[in-house]
């Protein structure tokens, strides 16, 4: 499955401009994170750095050492800040939107923000000030301000997708492809999200979804389990950077977690089967072992009204509850097709369904009510066959001669 080179869910009008850099492994990232200067002013050292406007707000500080880092800050001021306050970056060179930057430019460009910034900050200090900053002014999150913010910590985190896409073999259980996020805030929309909800992406890749669940919506907690390491440590990185950044616009989100590991190991279990409400599985590629096993070890142990949402259904619910399917997970659930969005997926143009399967235990529990409804109509049927027998028996043990007379037949006696 191939991933445009832009990253997920990201229109042609948020295209940033790039440069051709090399792939940088996450130890790298972590290593420039901890060894981070605090102290610079717009650049210097070994970190570039944006002063926020936002209330509460923190200043962004990326590492200089990972080239492609300018771009992310050359993003930031034209897709946010630039519609947003522009009488904030008058001091830039002219023309800076339509040419490619080099690194010192970009540099020169967030040292001339953060100086015209500061005082702006300062006259805003306790306001939220959503009449000039609008959405992203607002503490939560709406859909375009999460979708950013993910975008930006995405391209921190992962400087060339198509690694991430030559990794795997094709069509294979370890494929890798992304959801976009206009699909996955469809999804949320459709199934309400709310504070109770604790979501679980099974196969989370570098867990841009779950970090979007968590800023788009007010949910108890998102997890994300990725077995294969290579997305897992891009999406340790993507954690970090999303924090930060969503610290920079000032924004609030749910608990979220990313976590290297097999779903279906029996450690997680209990997250899976007794604290998840809702589960994501891109199933779309997966081989009938792996979706048996998914099935057979968690999906027929989830607790009721718990739902389901994959890329490939689980059944059909045409299918009639016998004896032999009372183990199916169709017998226990319904499967519902939802909304898709054009372009909703990475790995093809063509539209892909999505499918929500919702955890009914009732289903069973008439289906054993009507069984047992069934034998008693039975056995009371075979009770009344019965002794109607022995009523024509008896009948026939009595009957009269020609003279009016009883006669009683014993044995065979005529």
């Amino acid at each position: 499955m191939s991933e445009a080179e832009s990253g997920p869910g990201r229109g042609e009008e948020d295209s940033p401009v790039t440069e051709k850099v090399d792939a940088v492994p996450a130890r790298l990232i972590k290593e420039e994170r901890r060894s981070s200067s605090a102290d610079t002013v717009g650049t210097g050292g070994d970190h570039v750095e944006l002063f926020s406007i936002c209330y509460s707000g923190k200043t962004l500080r990326l590492p200089t050492s990972q080239p492609h880092m300018y771009q992310v800050i050359y993003r930031i001021l034209k897709q946010v800040y630039l519609p947003l306050v522009p009488q904030i970056l008058v001091g830039l060179p002219k023309g800076w939107t339509e040419v490619i930057l080099d690194h010192n430019q970009v540099a020169e460009c967030a040292k001339k923000y953060n100086m015209a910034a500061k005082p702006y900050a300062k006259n805003w200090g306790g306001s939220y000030n959503t009449d000039t900053l609008k959405e992203w002014g607002h503490p939560q999150c709406t859909f375009r301000v999460a979708r950013d913010i993910v975008n930006f910590a995405y391209e921190c985190a992962v400087p060339r997708p198509s690694d991430l896409n030559n990794h795997y073999k094709s069509f294979s259980s370890e494929t890798y492809g992304e959801t976009n996020l206009e699909q996955m805030a469809s999804i949320i929309d459709e199934l309400r999200l709310g504070p109770s909800d604790v979501f679980v992406d099974l196969g989370s890749g570098i867990g841009q979804l779950v970090c979007f669940t968590s800023a788009y919506t007010k949910i108890k907690k998102a997890v994300g389990i990725e077995l294969s390491p290579l997305p897992a440590g891009h999406a340790v990185d993507l954690s970090n950077y999303f924090k930060k950044i969503m610290a920079h616009f000032g924004k609030n989100c749910g608990k979220f977690e990313l976590i290297e590991g097999d779903f279906l190991n029996p450690k997680f279990k209990k997250l899976i089967t007794e604290e998840a409400t809702v589960i994501f599985i891109n199933n779309y590629a997966f081989g009938p072992d792996l979706m048996f096993n998914i099935t057979n070890e968690l999906l027929q142990e989830l607790k009721h009204g718990t739902r389901i949402v994959t890329t490939k259904p689980f059944g059909s619910n045409k299918r009639e509850i016998t004896y032999r399917s009372t183990s199916d997970i169709t017998a226990m659930s319904d499967t519902v097709q939802m909304r898709s969005v054009e372009h909703c997926v990475s790995w093809t143009a063509n539209k892909v369904d999505f499918w929500l399967t919702t955890m009914d235990h009732t289903k069973l529990i008439k289906y054993y009510e009507d069984e047992l409804h069934k034998k008693k109509q039975q056995r009371e049927g075979s009770e009344a066959v019965e002794q109607h027998r022995e009523h024509g028996n008896k009948k026939r043990k009595t009957e009269r001669d020609s003279n009016g007379h009883k006669i009683k037949f014993c044995g065979n006696s005529a």
